[in-house]
């Protein structure tokens, strides 16, 4: 092996570690996507549910808002 001048030899330990790597096998990886994407979905859940208290309040406030013009429009003084 060909290796930089400046980093540390390996050794064979680390030589005999790497030659007993294993391919990972499918059902791990389903099993760490699936975490990956429970996360992510209770990430989301408990995203909405933090802004969608503070949205619905706004929506109300223009509604009433909306409201009160339509009511205040319709109040003319008669001749």
């Amino acid at each position: 092996m060909n290796h930089d001048p400046e980093s540390p030899d390996p050794g064979q330990p680390i030589e005999l570690l790497a030659q007993q790597e294993h391919e990972t096998s499918a059902d791990f990886l389903h099993r760490i996507r699936n975490k990956i994407h429970r996360r992510a979905a209770t990430s989301q859940v408990a995203s909405f549910s933090w802004y969608l208290p503070r949205a619905v309040l706004l929506e109300m406030a223009e509604l009433l808002g909306h409201v009160a013009q339509s009511v205040a429009g319709r109040k003319e003084p008669k001749p």
